[in-house]
């Protein structure tokens, strides 16, 4: 008979703590689906202003290219310069941003 309520009071309260675990997760998951979804607005949201922004007279400022000889245009467009030129940018901009870090620490 003991053995019966040992059982039962051992069964009832880990049914207790899974029902807490489940709660719990049931909130994670929640909140995780509310941060996606505004990570999501915000990225809209920059995307819209990205492409709102006109660069045609900034690529036209850059220079002639039609004065360029046809073999140097086309080893330019085989190298994928315009892609080369971003990826320095952005590495260059993210070495920047990643220097900020140790600075704001160190000044606290």
């Amino acid at each position: 008979m003991i053995n019966k309520i040992i059982d039962f009071c051992t069964n009832f309260f880990e049914m207790i703590i899974d029902v807490f675990k489940w709660v719990l997760e049931s909130i994670l998951y929640i909140l995780s689906e509310i941060g996606f979804t505004l990570l999501d607005i915000v990225f809209t949201v920059i995307e819209s202003i990205v492409t709102a922004v006109d660069l045609s007279s900034v690529t036209q400022s850059f220079g002639n290219w039609n004065i360029l000889p046809d073999q140097i245009v086309y080893i330019l467009y085989k190298l994928d310069t315009p892609l080369l030129l971003g990826m320095l940018g952005a590495a260059c901009l993210i070495r920047l941003t990643l220097n900020l870090i140790p600075a704001a620490f160190t000044r606290i």
